[in-house]
């Protein structure tokens, strides 16, 4: 008998009825050898984690397509439905000590190596079996932003075992830890709750040597965002069947598709001392960092496109655990919407349009079900309906906005520390966009703010692009001059 074997014999005689101990530990015995075969290595974690699934009934072959998975897959048809994020630090975290908390954090959420199954009636989830390898890999490069991006700008295949790639980019003593996930699986606001629970098994595991197997396991239906409501008020939500419906016709000017485009990342940072500043202006004339940020985005769409008469329209996004009181209850899972910020033409002033800006945001925050019309018009079509039905209704009124922008925040360096060290920087990038869709995502950390949009382009796309973000940075510089 191997010492994991005996570790896992003595937890189930310490911990279950005699006469239930036969079943469970023979049981726990394969799930042990699947763990094994998934390259976990550290015996005494796999016994405990294998004693800890298995008394969980944590071995579901199948997993509930939820409604917000269904949307999102719809979301192929403009984009590879990948989302990006990575975070950087002075030192080069224990890959052993990653690969083991990977694991287990898999193994308590099976979403992550599982197969999405379209079978054009009722769809759902497929748990497969994996290695660590699907998942994890070492990237020895010089160049540490240039090989995490190139890590990034690849997408993540249906019909792989994992759907999320994590890589370790590093130099020998500075490192990136960069991911990239089937955005079906979960949103920013989900992949915050993997990150911190990542870092924290991680941490756990260096200290103590124990099973880090603290992370969510809550549910992932859309419905969550109703259970904190009183019960008048949740009625009344269930009942939001207008959806938001604004479609902007103006487009960022891209090259025309001739099939040489690929994914590629532009991204541009704008240094802490300038946000500050803008912050600052923006909070004495009553306004929010959003705001800011959103007026930022809106004229540089106006310097690119011109037509200053004409009114601009952009899509943001709402995380709808806004709703949710009880966190703990969640899952890895999508809770996010959106609103619309218009404007009706580019004012004389910067600051008169970030007025502007900030009287149509606050107008929308006065709406007791901000973001929640038309979630249960989609549930009803995906309900009601077979797959493939529902999806073409759905494409009659789903609006793929070409200008958004989606505000991750601020990176929470000392919560996604490793080892002590906290995160030094951090970039955020949505999934591939079919042109001519100008998607941004933004984050801050450390006081700097980095904007990106992941798109099917090329150079002269890039160049595009790089010009919107100094227009960007420029109306934050001139919003509050020196």
């Amino acid at each position: 008998m191997s010492r994991a074997e005996q570790i896992l014999t003595t937890l189930v005689q310490q911990n279950i009825p005699v006469q239930e101990q036969a079943d469970l530990t023979a049981k726990a015995r394969a799930y042990l050898a699947l763990l094994q075969s998934r390259g976990l290595a550290d015996e005494r974690v796999a016994a405990q984690l294998a004693f800890d699934c298995i008394k969980a009934g944590n071995s579901q072959k199948k997993l509930p397509a939820e409604l917000y998975d269904k949307v999102n897959y719809l979301c192929r048809c403009y984009m590879d439905r990948v989302a990006r994020f990575y975070l950087c630090y002075d030192f080069v975290p224990d890959v052993t000590a990653l690969q083991t908390a990977i694991i287990c954090l898999y193994e308590k959420a099976p979403i992550f190596h599982s197969l999405f199954t379209d079978d054009h009636i009722r769809p759902y989830w497929k748990v497969t079996d994996y290695h660590i390898d699907d998942v994890f890999s070492v990237i020895a490069a010089d160049d540490l932003p240039a090989a995490a991006v190139a890590f990034l700008e690849q997408s993540v295949s249906m019909d792989d075992p994992s759907q999320m790639k994590i890589a370790l980019v590093h130099n020998g003593t500075h490192s990136i830890l960069a991911f990239r996930w089937n955005h079906m699986i979960m949103d920013g606001g989900g992949f915050k709750q993997f990150t911190a629970d990542l870092c924290n098994a991680y941490n756990q595991y260096r200290k103590t040597g124990d099973a880090p197997l603290d992370f969510r396991t809550g549910s992932r239906k859309y419905t969550k965002v109703y259970d904190d409501m009183p019960a008048s008020l949740r009625k009344k939500a269930k009942a939001q069947f207008a959806g938001v419906t604004v479609k902007e016709k103006r487009k960022l000017p891209f090259t025309p598709v001739d099939g040489s485009e690929c994914n590629c990342i532009v991204y541009h940072s704008v240094e802490k001392d300038v946000m500050q500043a803008a912050i600052a202006v923006a909070k004495q004339n009553g306004a929010t960092v959003n705001d800011l940020l959103c007026a930022a985005y809106i004229w540089a769409c106006y310097a690119v496109m011109g037509e200053a008469q004409k009114p601009l329209h952009l899509s943001c996004a709402v995380d709808l655990r806004r709703y949710i009181r009880q966190p703990e209850t969640l899952g890895y899972t999508n809770h996010t919407t959106f609103m619309y910020c218009s404007v009706p033409h580019l004012p004389e002033s910067d600051i008169q349009l970030l007025q502007q800006v900030h009287e149509s945001n606050d107008k929308n925050k006065q709406d007791p079900f901000l973001g929640l019309h038309g979630i249960p018009l989609l549930n009803i079509g995906y309900a009601t309906m077979v797959q493939l039905q529902a999806e073409a209704v759905v494409k009659l009124f789903y609006n793929n906005a070409d200008i958004a922008l989606s505000n991750v925040g601020a990176v929470d360096v000392k919560g996604f520390a490793l080892d002590g060290y906290h995160v030094t920087d951090a970039l955020v990038a949505g999934g591939a966009k079919v042109k001519p869709c100008a998607a941004a995502t933004v984050l801050t950390c450390n006081g700097k703010l980095t904007i990106s949009v992941c798109t099917q382009g090329n150079q002269q796309d890039r160049d595009m692009l790089h010009s919107f973000f100094g227009f960007f940075e420029q109306f934050l510089r001139s919003i509050a001059p020196n």
